[in-house]
């Protein structure tokens, strides 16, 4: 099986990370610049074909209308399990940070959190097969192709995710607007995950039973609460911070 990567940036980032790729199409109708002929070089240093194909016929084959004049078919993607991610923290020598994404329903509050999370240094992401947003095109574009980059798990369900990552010894943190604690005044340090809930129901009751930390923002506006991506990128950042301090 394949699948298909559009837009110009992660592109590029599928092919800098190595991804197995089959084929590149560019829009017949695309202009010479700069960024398509990196992406063309690359493609041709990794041996890619290219072919040149009206952007119509693009957004049929990719049945994705955001790819800017650029697709490349590469080869399924390959999941990660919890263990490469305690891996890859312990060859960095850094205490665990993954990212648990409950039950998102938009690809763009998806891709977003993946940018954040690989601009983090997280050791890995996790979401459940059912009850969320596929890893989709739209999803990859919107993380700038920072899902190249990233081990990204993909579990049967989140009670399995959380159950394998407290085997591993790390603790459990979300943001929650009643809780009493902020992030500022919580020891956010140690191997950790950073859970986050959906767009409209936030986390469900069982995954706020099972964290160990709850943390809220403090909030001068008029608004409620965060968006879940903007409410994760602050906690996976706060817990740089705190990490770095």
């Amino acid at each position: 099986m394949t699948e298909w990567i559009g837009g110009r940036r992660p592109v590029i980032e599928a092919l800098a990370a190595g991804r197995e790729a089959r084929r590149l199409l560019i829009s017949s109708s695309a202009r010479p610049a700069p960024e398509l002929r990196a992406i063309t070089d690359a493609a041709r240093r990794a041996h890619v074909p290219v072919d040149r194909v009206p952007a119509d016929q693009m957004t049929r084959i990719g049945a994705f209308d955001g790819h800017q004049g650029v697709l490349l078919e590469v080869g399924e993607r390959r999941w990660a399990d919890v263990s490469e991610m305690m891996a890859r923290a312990a060859g960095a020598g850094a205490e665990p940070l993954v990212l648990v994404l409950e039950h998102l329903q938009d690809p763009t509050n998806f891709g977003t959190l993946l940018r954040s999370a690989e601009a983090a240094g997280v050791h890995g992401v996790v979401f459940p097969e059912r009850g969320a947003a596929p890893l989709s095109t739209a999803a990859v574009k919107a993380s700038a192709g920072a899902s190249e980059h990233l081990l990204i798990g993909r579990l049967p369900t989140i009670g399995d995710a959380i159950h394998e990552l407290k085997s591993a010894g790390l603790r459990l943190a979300a943001a929650d607007q009643d809780a009493p604690a902020s992030a500022w005044q919580t020891d956010m340090t140690g191997p950790l995950a950073v859970v986050v809930g959906s767009e409209g129901s936030g986390l469900s009751g069982a995954t706020r039973r099972r964290c160990d930390l709850l943390v809220s923002f403090p909030m001068a506006g008029q608004v409620a609460s965060l968006n879940a991506s903007t409410a994760g990128a602050l906690l996976l950042f706060e817990v740089v911070r705190q990490r770095t301090a």
